[in-house]
């Protein structure tokens, strides 16, 4: 964990990439806003329909990707490579820094835009409040997400670049399989449990636990947060696959 926070803080393009993404995303969510038509998640995250994904959540995945793609970019790392490799351990700092850097971004993006939506185009353009946690657990858990996909996928694929488009050929190839499965009868009932789930919880009186599992639910039935926990899943099988194919190669 400490190898990984020196690597993660101590090069500047993390931080180069971050704040690009917020800038790109400030602007972009006032002019969404001004433009009119954008939802709430669009315009908090500023996120145009012609991006695949917000930038927060591109970002994220970039910084996912620098994580694994270092290690098969610099020579200097490569010792250290080489003794831990890939061992678990060091799997999971990866994936803890990413989250916590997608959490910090996200959550800096939400106030920063929510402010220059106040002040730039009104207080209409800003989500009323019993919309804040369903749009910060979206946001949260796309940008998380994408950092998590760009991990695996430059793990996978040894490459930085490779990971990042990994991530960007998510919304393109696999929301479309998402909503071919939800139309097709044999696999409808998989693709509809979210929703089934979800009503099931709204049926009891809402607690805590239960407004927070209706909000992953409703998450986990967008086409969106389903293409992505089923990108997850395959590259997590791919990553350990190819690492035991590794470690049987070099015993």
């Amino acid at each position: 964990m400490r190898y990984e926070l020196r690597r993660a803080t101590g090069v500047r393009t993390g931080w180069l990439i971050g704040v690009a993404a917020i800038v790109a995303s400030l602007l972009s969510s006032v002019l969404l806003a001004r433009a009119g038509g954008a939802g709430e998640l669009h315009r908090l995250t500023g996120w145009p329909v012609d991006l695949p994904l917000p930038p927060i959540a591109i970002a994220a995945g970039l910084l996912g990707a620098l994580a694994f793609g270092d290690e098969f970019r610099y020579p200097a790392l490569a010792a250290t490579r080489d003794a831990v490799p890939r061992r678990m351990g060091l799997l999971a700092a990866k994936l803890a820094v990413c989250a916590v850097c997608a959490v910090l971004l996200s959550l800096g993006v939400i106030v920063l835009d929510s402010a220059a939506l106040l002040l730039f185009v009104g207080g209409n353009a800003v989500p009323l409040p019993g919309d804040w946690p369903e749009l910060v657990a979206g946001v949260l858990g796309l940008t998380v997400g994408s950092s998590w996909a760009g991990l695996l996928a430059a793990g996978v694929f040894r490459s930085t670049a490779l990971g990042l488009a990994t991530l960007l050929a998510v919304p393109v190839l696999a929301v479309p399989v998402v909503r071919h499965a939800a139309q097709d009868p044999s696999l409808r009932s998989l693709v509809m449990l979210p929703h089934r789930l979800r009503a099931a919880t709204l049926d009891r009186p809402p607690s805590l636990i239960d407004r927070g599992l209706a909000v992953v639910l409703r998450l986990a039935g967008q086409p969106v947060g389903q293409a992505l926990m089923l990108s997850l899943a395959v590259l997590l099988c791919a990553y350990a696959l190819t690492g035991l194919r590794g470690r049987s190669t070099r015993q």
